[in-house]
């Protein structure tokens, strides 16, 4: 296998949320357009951020944004309170560098879910999780740790997001474009291990590390 998998899921994610129930309703009666209302641009980082780890460290996933957010589409800023849910995926790969593919990688991680909520991937469930942010009064959060316990390369990343809209609302789904913060994403390592360099596309959502 190699990097569609991730790939395709930075796809998919916001139609899963902004498209699929087009033609439908809600579970609460509100009925979210097709194509989606609102085009959103969110961050996430992984911390604490090394080329090199050992087995038992832990990397964490944050990522909290106002809701309140710029709308690329009206161009003007929204008060997007009481969501019917945003979420997207957390993927991982294992990197082989004797045949240079990346396979689905999570059973080499132990997940802790501190803030926000997670579920396994019905399809290709080794190859992350699906990830639910938690709403407070101002921000939309989410908080994962990522212990490691496997020895290799590897990247990990966020997919972009997506909402099917808000409490009661008509039309107010949207996708949230995701985009991973770090300084350095060692990419190096990436290249290294597959012998290419990823797109701008995964480039913007993975991280890459090396285990001892």
């Amino acid at each position: 296998m190699d990097t569609k998998f991730l790939t395709i899921g930075l796809l998919i994610t916001a139609a899963l949320f902004t498209l699929g129930s087009g033609c439908g309703k809600n579970n609460d009666g509100s009925k979210p357009c097709s194509g989606g209302r609102y085009s959103f641009e969110v961050t996430s980082e992984f911390s604490t951020q090394r080329e090199v780890y050992n087995l038992g460290d832990t990397i964490f996933l944050n990522s909290t944004f106002s809701k309140t957010l710029y709308d690329n589409i009206s161009q003007k800023n929204i008060d997007y309170s009481n969501s019917l849910g945003i979420g997207g995926n957390f993927n991982t790969a294992k990197m082989d560098t004797v045949n240079h593919i990346a396979v689905e990688g999570l059973d080499n991680f132990e997940i802790v879910n501190f803030i926000g909520s997670t579920s396994p991937k019905n399809i290709s469930p080794n190859s992350g999780i699906n990830i639910l942010f938690s709403e407070s009064q101002l921000n939309y959060s989410f908080k994962l740790g990522i212990k490691l316990k496997s020895k290799g390369l590897f990247y990990i990343g966020v997919t972009d997001l997506g909402s099917q809209g808000l409490t009661g609302k008509d039309c107010t789904n949207a996708g949230l474009a995701m985009t991973v913060t770090n300084t350095n994403k060692n990419i190096n390592l990436f290249q290294y291990a597959l012998n290419y360099t990823p797109d701008a596309m995964l480039q913007k959502s993975i991280y890459c590390f090396r285990v001892r």
